[in-house]
C-alpha cells in the first residue's frame, strides 16, 4: 500500500498508518529469520549427528535420530518455501496481511521446534555456550513475541478470514 507523501509528513492520524505498513515488512524479516534459524540448527545438527558416536556408532545411525532430522527438514523446507511465496506476493504488490501473519506465526513456530530437536541431538553439548545450536535455541525465543506476538497475528488472521466482524 503505497501512502501519499502528505500523509508520510506529519498529518495527523498517519503516523498509525505507516507504522501499520512497516509491520508487514518486519514480519517477513522475521519469518526469513527463523526459517533460516532453523535452517542453520538442522545443518548443525546433522554434521553433530555424523560426527558424534555412542554406542560405537555415529548417532546418525540411530533410527530416532535419522527421523528427527527427516521432520527437521521437512519443516525447514516448508518455512522457507511459504516465506519464499509471500515474500514473492509482496514483491508484486499484493496485500498479503494474512499470509505474512500465517507465515510468522509457522516460521517462529519451526524455528522453536527444530532448534528445540538440535539441543536435543547435541544432548549436554547442546546447553553449552560455545555451541551455534545454544545461541539459535535462544535466540529463536524471540520470534513469536517480536513484530506482534502469536496471539495478535491470530487475531489478525481471524479479521482477515472473517471470524470476527
Amino acid at each position: 500500500v503505497r501512502v501519499p507523501l502528505s500523509h508520510r509528513l506529519g498529518d495527523e492520524g498517519s503516523g498509525f498508518l505507516a507504522l501499520m505498513q512497516n509491520f508487514q515488512k518486519e514480519r517477513l524479516f522475521l519469518s526469513i529469520m527463523g526459517y533460516m534459524s532453523a535452517e542453520m540448527a538442522l545443518s548443525e545438527a546433522e554434521q553433530y549427528a555424523r560426527d558424534r558416536s555412542a554406542f560405537g556408532r555415529p548417532i546418525l545411525g540411530f533410527q530416532v535420530t535419522r527421523h528427527k532430522l527427516a521432520r527437521m527438514a521437512t519443516l525447514v523446507q516448508a518455512a522457507k518455501s511459504f516465506t519464499h511465496q509471500v515474500a514473492d506476493a509482496m514483491n508484486r504488490g499484493e496485500m498479503v496481511i494474512e499470509e505474512v501473519s500465517q507465515c510468522k506465526n509457522f516460521t517462529s513456530e519451526v524455528a522453536l521446534e527444530v532448534c528445540d530437536h538440535a539441543v536435543q541431538i547435541f544432548g549436554g553439548m547442546g546447553y553449552m555456550r560455545e555451541t551455534l545450536v545454544e545461541r539459535l535455541y535462544r535466540d529463536v525465543r524471540l520470534l513469536p513475541i517480536g513484530g506482534g506476538t502469536t496471539e495478535i497475528m491470530n487475531e489478525i488472521i481471524s479479521k482477515c478470514r472473517g471470524y470476527i466482524k
